[in-house]
Formats: structure tokens, C-alpha cells, sequence
């Protein structure tokens, strides 16, 4: 079985007094909603303030993040109008005429009825 790396950038509300209460809960949750073995190799929470400048996170990291998990979903859209079009390559049967919409039945090759 594959094993997998998440990075995960959240902010999420939580009935907790400190970050340190906040990280305990979000660890549990991670933990048990995985199923099987997990590591969780790093968590940080902070509680987020007014500016971005309360944040721990360097205005440049946050930039970063926020530019990584674009790229992210770039390459996720790219692969899928890649995956899009192979499949539609796939399916396309040369020679098909445009008034058959492929609801007519077709006999396998080597079928016996199909001269009947």
C-alpha cells in the first residue's frame, strides 16, 4: 500500500482556551479519523489574530503557502482536463456516424448472432 505525505493549511474555529488545548484536539481528531496507523510528523496551531501580522508564520512563508497550494490545484486541474481528454480519446470509435448516439447494441466480434 502507498504511503502517503498530507500538508494540510487550515484555520478552523475551536472551543479552546489556548493553542496548546486546540492542537491536542485537532491530534486527536487527525489520529482517529485516519483508521490505521498514522504519523503525525509536525502540527503547529496558533490562534489566529486581527492581522496577519500575529501570525508565527513570516508574511513570505504565508505567501508561499498560499502560492504552493495554488500550484497545487493547477496541476490538479491540468492532470484532470489531461485525464478528461484521454478518456474521451478512449471511448471515441472511429468510423461512428453522428446519427448513431451509441444506444444501439453492437454484437461483440466473434459473437454468433451477429449474422443473424
Amino acid at each position: 500500500m502507498p504511503r502517503y505525505e498530507i500538508v494540510a493549511h487550515v484555520a478552523r474555529d475551536l472551543e479552546c482556551a489556548t493553542p496548546e488545548e486546540a492542537a491536542a484536539v485537532v491530534r486527536g481528531q487527525l489520529l482517529a479519523a485516519a483508521g490505521g496507523p498514522c504519523e503525525l510528523r509536525h502540527l503547529a496551531v496558533w490562534q489566529e489574530g486581527a492581522s496577519p501580522a500575529a501570525s508565527p508564520l513570516p508574511p513570505a512563508l504565508r505567501r508561499k503557502l498560499i502560492d504552493f497550494f495554488a500550484a497545487l490545484d493547477r496541476c490538479a486541474a491540468d492532470a484532470e482536463a489531461t485525464f478528461r481528454g484521454q478518456v474521451a480519446a478512449i471511448l471515441a470509435v472511429p468510423g461512428r456516424g453522428s446519427e448513431d448516439d451509441g444506444s444501439t447494441p453492437r454484437p461483440a466480434p466473434g459473437d454468433r448472432r451477429a449474422g443473424e
